[in-house]
């Protein structure tokens, strides 16, 4: 049919990666196409160009912060570029905020992010379930395998 998968950027810190390679995983397995830098860049990319890229082709931004996510670097161009695509796109992108704790340390969302309403999940479960409830998409109907 001509049809290409949803991308969905995930944006975290790279000492969270772990974590966010089963998000991508299962998101991939939903059917959507997880704009992960590990994957999504090869070596030598530009990364302002190739991050930009990413942020273009998704239909949101999921923001894993963690004790670990500090909002500097390239994680701060990360949130600069989501604002600047829910600009763009309207309704048809989302930024998604998840805070997931450490070990009882506590996260920090970026100011930035702070117009958005971000959930505290109590395990990836839920988490995921916040992902798929606040996508700007769709989900399709189920058919049997081919």
């Amino acid at each position: 049919m001509g049809l290409v998968p949803m991308k969905i950027f995930l944006s975290h810190k790279g000492a969270d990666k772990p974590l966010v390679r089963e998000f991508k995983q299962t998101l991939a397995l939903l059917g959507f196409d997880p704009w992960l830098d590990e994957d999504a860049m090869q070596a030598g990319a530009e990364l302002e160009r190739s991050l930009l890229k990413g942020f273009n082709d998704s239909c949101a931004a999921v923001f894993f912060v963690t004790p670990n996510y500090k909002d500097e670097n390239y994680l701060a161009s990360e949130v600069d570029y989501a604002l600047q695509e829910k600009r763009k796109k309207g309704d048809k992108f989302a930024i998604i905020t998840l805070v997931l704790d450490k070990n009882g340390s506590e996260a920090v969302v970026p100011q930035l992010l702070h117009r958005y309403v971000w959930k505290e999940p109590s395990n990836h479960l839920q988490a995921l379930r916040e992902v798929i409830k606040a996508l700007p998409v769709q989900t399709g109907s189920v058919y049997w395998k081919q």
